[in-house]
């Protein structure tokens, strides 16, 4: 028997709506880039980005572009559907992803492309970016070889 690669989940699904705070990541996402929100004070990164830095308490904000690379922090592997619409695209992957640059930031995300088994805590991983619509991009992640 083959191992059935990770999987995403169908278009429609789900709805990202990005607001004053998270526009600035998907906007980059769109272009490609992982970025992440970094204080513009302390340099604290903070994922989701929120308004005011947990550090230091500024709203100054600039976003700051990453290497796309980092390790697996945490995940869970889907192997039943929750809902019918999700039968055909299981087992796939949630992860949190810590980002390699952003000191503890972390992504929460899909592993996607890769048999479940193979995937643990630690694992190095790279984006790669899910095209969902001319107006959405997402960032996924794959594993990688050590770096």
């Amino acid at each position: 028997m083959s191992p059935t690669n990770a999987r995403v989940f169908p278009p429609g699904l789900y709805e990202i709506a990005p607001d004053a705070w998270t526009a600035p990541f998907w906007d980059a996402a769109k272009d490609h880039r992982l970025v992440a929100a970094q204080c513009g004070q302390c340099q604290t990164f903070r994922m989701p980005p929120t308004p005011f830095c947990p550090t230091c308490r500024s709203q100054d904000i600039k976003w700051t572009e990453l290497s796309g690379r980092g390790t697996i922090y945490t995940f869970t592997v889907a192997r039943h559907a929750v809902l019918p619409v999700l039968k055909d695209v299981v087992p796939y992957v949630i992860a949190v992803v810590s980002l390699d640059g952003a000191d503890d930031a972390r992504l929460i995300t899909n592993i996607v492309g890769s048999d479940p088994d193979d995937i643990e805590i630690d694992a190095p991983v790279e984006v790669v970016w899910d095209d969902v619509s001319d107006e959405m991009t997402v960032p996924r992640f794959v594993l990688a070889p050590s770096f």
